[in-house]
């Protein structure tokens, strides 16, 4: 003691621990309670004689939220250099259970200090018995010392943070976190606590950053900037980072607190939105942003290019500011129901933009759009140029119009014989009807016999040839046709290899009939009309000469003019039927049958005629109307061409399953072999024979046009059978 001062008296020192009101608490160099004064059963709830020899660590209250509580458990268990770290911030539990955090400076001295003669000292002398020093220290609610309330609301704010918050020394070790920044980072605090942030590194920062971050804070400002760090599990984030110093009360840098708010989510969002800026302004099909009033927002230049206006102008306006006034309204219409309904709404329009003189077609798709607290904020709508394509469609309608309303048969295929197309007259004649012929070949719908054929003639066009030929196919109603056929490369708009086949394939059956009439009848005229003439004339001249032969000479003229008469008559049957059109209906072939018979029979009454036919309706044929005719014909050749007094003809009708079936049969001389020509395949054309022929000629137009058949026999013991086939009807 310095000369002139005086030592309090024995004891004080004691007393005055024992009588102040904070936790006085003293520990040895391993940590544990060898004092503590009444203030702590007061303050923190534990009776003083039952915390000495408890270790002090134990008291730290294990559910602080931050890192604090390992780095006070670890100073206090091995307490050597309390003295040595100044005050500090130590969170205890109170025995009730809740959390009291206090300041405390520790304080070494040896036991013996300042003991009086009766052994008592500032700690009482039970309580440090084989302590060579202790560690003394005041545990000062620090709360209430430095602010009350406001220390604790600053409290709980930064651990409530949603920044990730951490705090360094002037060297850089981490000394505290908060709990945001292990959600952010994936560190416990134990893992970081005495580490520095170069833990975080992500490597992707260059070193001049860091120069420059160290520079400005020790230069006591403050570093704001982005950083890319890493989480514990290896993934690079992106943050906006400040971090600022911490000045004590002697202006010198004492710590820094570093703030961070993860923008990872809203780097990507960015880049994203970025690229569909860019994506949006690349687009050739216009965009446009509208509000709820239709005013525009956002637009990309396409909608500039079309209006002839610049973009910038168009801020604020809406489609009237550029398009033709119909169409302007026709959109803010749409654009209207869009938004009542909240449903996107597609449509086309074709504007007319005055500015630039342009027109076109767009295929509009509009939305709504929501703001971020998800109210209605607008539409937006991206508009598709389909000009172009239009105009494609409206060719391809012009030239489906065309094929649709060909007469001619059109198909297409495909290299594997698949169809593609085919007109309503092909499915007509092919009996497809509606149906899809994309899942059909060529197998499925040219008949067996004529396939081969069919296969090889477009296999030549596949090898990029033009193919023209002529062929006959039997159809199940319409019997035998002729078809000129034309196949086309169909062009592939890749390689331009052919990528199928176009058929086209006409029906000349009726043309060909009425050239081949055209031919027999001349043929026949030529022959009846020259030599009935000569004769004529010959007969003439005898009456002339005044023959006494004269009646009959004129006689035979008379019959002559009837027999040409009877031929031009004929003639004119064959004519009408050629220039009907080949249609069938259904024909009660019984009733047909009898009616003839009965005509016939008043007609030729020498002549024996019978008919065995069904009742009406049992045998009804596709038939044309001229089956009556065919019928006659036959019956009236049977009885005029025959070689005795009193002809025998029978007609008989069967009705088959899939035919109606209609014989003639008769027990004259026969047919010769050039009518059984003209009746079963029109044969014989350039034969010369008698006028009677085109009789028969008639029988086979019929048939042809019936879409029947018809076959020629002999009758036994005498006599032909005529066999005249026709489809059944479905009627």
């Amino acid at each position: 003691m310095s000369p002139g001062s005086q030592r309090p008296p024995d004891g004080f020192f004691a007393s005055f621990v024992e009588g102040c009101s904070d936790p006085v608490v003293s520990v040895d160099g391993e940590g544990t309670v060898v004092y503590a004064n009444p203030a702590t059963e007061a303050v923190l709830g534990y009776d003083p004689a039952d915390l000495r020899g408890r270790e002090l660590a134990s008291l730290v209250a294990a559910e602080a939220a931050d890192g604090r509580a390992r780095s006070v458990r670890e100073r206090f268990t091995r307490a050597e250099g309390l003295d040595d770290g100044g005050s500090f911030s130590v969170p205890l539990r109170h025995a009730d259970g809740h959390t009291v955090t206090f300041s405390v400076r520790f304080h070494e001295h040896a036991t013996g200090d300042e003991r009086g003669s009766d052994g008592r000292d500032g700690v009482p002398e039970a309580s440090t018995e084989d302590c060579d020093a202790v560690y003394t220290g005041i545990f000062r609610d620090g709360v209430e010392e430095v602010g009350g309330e406001t220390l604790e609301t600053f409290r709980n704010l930064v651990e409530h943070a949603g920044h990730a918050i951490y705090v360094t020394d002037t060297d850089g070790t981490i000394e505290y976190v908060n709990p945001a920044f292990t959600d952010h980072t994936g560190y416990e605090p134990e893992e970081v606590l005495g580490e520095t942030p170069r833990i975080l590194n992500s490597g992707e920062m260059p070193d001049e950053y860091f120069d420059s971050l160290w520079s400005t804070l020790l230069n006591g400002e403050v570093w704001e900037e982005e950083i890319i760090d890493r989480r514990r599990d290896g993934e690079p984030y992106h943050a906006h980072q400040t971090i600022a110093p911490v000045v004590d009360d002697g202006g010198e840098v004492s710590r820094f607190v570093a703030i961070q708010t993860d923008v990872t989510e809203r780097k990507a969002a960015m880049g994203q939105l970025k690229q569909y800026r860019d994506i949006v302004e690349r687009l050739d099909d216009p965009v446009l942003l509208q509000n709820r009033d239709g005013e525009f927002e956002l637009v990309n230049e396409a909608v500039s290019e079309f209006a002839g206006i610049d973009r910038e102008a168009l801020y604020g306006t809406d489609e009237f500011a550029f398009m033709d006034a119909e169409t302007a309204a026709e959109v803010d219409e749409r654009r209207r129901s869009v938004l009542d309904a909240e449903e996107m709404a597609e449509y086309e329009v074709s504007p007319t933009f005055p500015e630039s003189e342009r027109e076109a077609t767009f295929s509009t798709q509009r939305y709504p759009y929501y703001d971020a607290d998800g109210d209605l904020a607008g539409t937006f709508a991206i508009c598709r140029n389909v000009t172009d394509r239009k105009e494609r469609e409206r060719d391809l309608e012009r030239y489906k119009r065309a094929i649709n309303g060909a007469t001619d048969l059109i198909a297409a295929v495909d290299r594997d014989g698949r169809l593609l197309f085919a007109n309503p007259q092909y499915r007509e004649y092919h009996g497809l009807g509606d149906r899809d012929v994309t899942d059909l070949t060529l197998a499925d719908v040219v008949p067996a016999d004529s396939y081969e054929d069919v296969e090889r003639q477009v296999e030549r066009a596949l090898r990029g040839r033009r193919v023209e030929y002529r062929t006959t196919r039997t159809h199940p109603t319409r019997g035998r046709r002729t078809f000129d056929v034309r196949y086309y490369p169909l062009g592939s708009p890749v390689d331009g290899e052919p990528a199928g086949v176009v058929g086209v394939l006409r029906d000349v059956t009726d043309s060909e009939h009425r050239a081949r009439q055209l031919r027999v009848v001349d043929r026949v005229l030529q022959h009846n009309l020259r030599n009935a003439l000569t004769v004529v004339r010959g007969r003439a001249e005898q009456i002339v000469a005044g023959a006494a032969d004269a009646a009959d000479a004129a006689e035979y003229i008379v019959s002559r003019a009837d027999a040409l008469l009877e031929t031009s008559e004929k003639a004119h049957h064959i004519t009408e039927i050629l220039s009907d059109a080949p249609e069938t209906e259904p024909v009660d072939v019984g009733r047909v049958a009898r009616q003839v018979v009965e005509a016939r029979t008043a007609e030729f009454p020498h002549a024996t005629i019978e008919a065995a036919a069904p009742d009406d309706g049992v045998a009804t044929a596709s038939a044309t109307t001229w089956l009556s005719r065919a019928i006659d014909e036959l019956v009236r050749n049977a009885v005029e061409h025959h070689d005795r007094d009193r002809p025998t003809v029978a007609v008989s009708v069967e009705a088959r399953p899939d035919a109606i079936e209609v014989r003639v049969e008769d027990d004259g001389p026969g047919l010769t072999g050039m009518n059984r020509d003209v009746l079963v395949d029109g044969t014989a054309v350039d034969a010369l024979y008698h006028g009677s022929g085109l009789g028969l000629w008639l029988v086979y137009w019929v048939v042809q046009q019936s879409g029947g058949a018809a076959a020629v026999g002999n009758a036994e013991p005498r006599g032909t059978v005529v066999t005249l086939t026709f489809p059944r009807s479905d009627a």
